[in-house]
């Protein structure tokens, strides 16, 4: 969903909750609620209390797998696990309701709301003593300070999560910590400190196994090369994330990573190769419904089509990407692309549009409170008034512009030398340009004159007709041209159609081992909270019901366990027989 919030996604992936939502196993949790709804109807006063806790927990799984999608629905849930997790008095409950409501709001950008929301929550978990649960929403409020472009406050939080995840020994959460530290530095331009940062994550995710986020480190560090202007290093990071990405079936992964790999075709003025990336990750945010992935895909293809001079195409990719970013209540987004918008306007030289574009940008940037979009909205309104002549207007807009960025730096004496060397460039350029206006009027007169003395004798008719000749001419060859790459994109995509079979044939076995292991994760989870009941219970009542539960969730445990045993053993049938492909076949009709 590059311009600057859509670098942003290079670094720092989905920033807040922005993941396409797992059908299955969203399924998954309605039939869980279902049946712990069904139990506790039947055993009516008699009902132990886990039930409702139980209840409030699953609400909360699915209050968070329709986080980045369907907003109103993660609401929803997010409602019903504080209602019931405040009449039972179920603390820890009440504290996740709150955490969900804030990745809600921070959504849809009301960062005001989302912090508050995420503080009540730090609040109750600190009440508890609840070290993950304070670790998560400290890691959070980060987030939104870092989006705010108050990078000290966001760095504070960082390094107070990592100390709570060390005393508690959560390696993935350390991982995760040093992670969002190393995008402090980088977007602080400190790439050092940034790389050690990422490789220290790199280092305990290696040991831990986990491909998915080892995956993400090394599109972070591919990052930081790319910064650095070392493309080659770049690629190579992030080819090494698509193919780890591939081998376990992280489809929106492969997406996200596919849009680095373009991105950083895009900085080299490989257009087809390009596009290529981008289509390929459109196709598969497309398949999966994930409105966001779309959006952002929408905006990089855009931004080729400009990078092309091709404007109307590059237009109607930021209206289909605005359309779905209004939709989902996202303004990030949405300032992005009237930003994206405004720039090609001002090319194409509707100033009226371009300045219609860039006012709702700085409106939604300010409503948000996100310094960085404040700043790219200034910088272009400063661009818009130089392009009408207004230089006065653009110095105005141009101070704004620093004094956004020096907040994002916290530098005051960098701004000041800043903005009075802008000053210096602006009085320059406009005593220049005002001497080549009074030039260009002196030598017009002097042509009007020589004019008057010249005798119709059509002369200056031909040269004017042969200047427009000149102009059509030079469009048609640029036009040609932009065909020229645009035809070149689509054989290379033509091209790539066999490797991109067989990388959906190798994500197909991935995802359809992954399917039954996620339920197992899932029930697993369930299964610890339930024990842990089972031993604390008052009765042998309550004892006997929280057996019950999980003995049930031992049974499902153990069914898809054995469908995924079922998988591997069918795929190595057909592997020994050389039939592999119609292991596929039915998904492919």
């Amino acid at each position: 969903m590059k311009t600057a919030l859509f670098l942003l996604f290079t670094i720092h992936g989905a920033l807040f909750t922005a993941f396409a939502q797992d059908a299955q196993l969203v399924d998954s949790l309605q039939n869980q609620l279902r049946d712990v709804r069904t139990k506790k109807n039947e055993l009516g006063s008699k009902a132990s209390p886990l039930y409702d806790s139980t209840e409030a927990n699953i609400l909360y799984a699915l209050s968070k797998a329709h986080w980045g999608n369907h907003l109103e629905k993660a609401m929803d849930y997010a409602d019903q696990t504080l209602a019931i997790s405040a009449a039972i008095g179920y603390t820890k409950g009440i504290g996740n309701a709150y955490l969900s409501m804030g990745a809600v709001h921070a959504d849809k950008g009301n960062f005001a709301r989302a912090i508050e929301f995420y503080t009540k929550s730090l609040d109750l978990f600190e009440e508890m003593g609840y070290k993950k649960g304070i670790a998560s929403a400290g890691n959070n409020i980060g987030l939104i300070y870092y989006e705010q472009g108050n990078y000290s406050a966001a760095l504070d939080k960082y390094l107070t999560t990592l100390e709570m995840k060390i005393d508690i020994n959560d390696q993935t959460g350390i991982a995760n910590s040093y992670n969002n530290i190393a995008h402090i530095y980088y977007k602080k331009g400190n790439y050092e400190e940034a790389l050690k940062n990422y490789f220290a994550a790199l280092k305990i995710r290696e040991k831990l196994g986990d491909k998915k986020a080892l995956a993400d480190s090394y599109n972070s560090i591919g990052s930081v090369f790319s910064g650095e202007g070392n493309y080659a290093e770049a690629l190579k990071n992030y080819f090494t994330a698509l193919q780890l990405k591939e081998e376990v079936g992280d489809k929106q992964g492969i997406a996200y990573t596919r849009s680095n790999i373009g991105i950083l075709y895009n900085r080299q003025g490989d257009y087809a190769g390009a596009l290529k990336e981008y289509l390929a990750a459109l196709a598969i945010t497309e398949e999966m419904g994930d409105k966001g992935g779309i959006a952002y895909s929408y905006s990089n293809i855009g931004n080729i089509y400009s990078s092309m001079g091709n404007y109307p195409e590059a237009l109607k990719k930021y209206t289909a990407a605005l359309a779905i970013a209004e939709e989902m209540g996202d303004k990030a987004g949405a300032v992005m692309c009237y930003t994206n918008m405004g720039k090609v306007y001002i090319q194409q030289r509707k100033y009226t549009e371009a300045a219609q574009n860039l006012n709702k940008s700085l409106a939604l940037s300010k409503e948000m409170g996100g310094l960085e979009m404040i700043q790219l909205s200034y910088q272009s309104m400063a661009t818009l008034d130089s392009a009408q002549g207004n230089y006065r207007q653009a110095l105005e807009h141009y101070k704004l512009f620093v004094a956004a960025r020096d907040s994002l730096n916290s530098n005051e004496k960098t701004r000041r030398t800043v903005e009075m060397q802008m000053q210096y460039d602006f009085d320059r350029k406009q005593v220049s340009d005002s001497l080549s206006f009074a030039q260009e009027k002196a030598v017009g007169a002097l042509l009007l004159q020589r004019q008057k003395a010249i005798t119709f004798t059509g002369f200056g008719g031909i040269c004017i007709v042969g200047f427009f000749l000149f102009l059509v001419y030079r469009s048609y060859i640029k036009q040609r041209l932009a065909n020229q790459k645009l035809k070149e994109a689509q054989e290379q995509l033509i091209k790539s159609e066999k490797l991109a079979a067989f990388g959906k044939m190798a994500t197909r076995v991935s995802h359809e081992i992954l399917n039954p292991l996620n339920f197992v994760n899932n029930f697993s989870d369930m299964s610890q909270e339930i024990l842990s009941d089972v031993v604390t219970s008052d009765t042998e009542e309550e004892r006997n019901q929280h057996t019950e539960l999980l003995l049930t969730n031992l049974k499902r445990i153990n069914e898809h366990g054995k469908r995924a045993a079922a998988i591997v053993k069918e795929l190595q049938e057909h592997s020994s027989k050389g039939t592999a492909h119609e292991f596929f076949e039915p998904q492919n009709e």
